[in-house]
């Protein structure tokens, strides 16, 4: 796992977490968690490309 993802990996895992524990109805807070994730996920991508 390259330096990056072990730094992220944590926040994204947290988020997760967060995720699966608010209630389906929770629609504004779970997208904006899924938002967060894939913003995370793609800083990742992006900082292993530019390495």
């Amino acid at each position: 796992m390259s330096n990056i993802r072990t730094q992220y990996n944590p926040i994204i895992t947290n988020l997760l977490k967060q995720h699966d524990l608010l209630a389906p109805e929770a629609v504004h807070e779970r997208n904006k968690i899924k938002r967060e994730i894939l913003f995370l996920m793609t800083t990742v991508k992006m900082k292993e490309l530019a390495t």
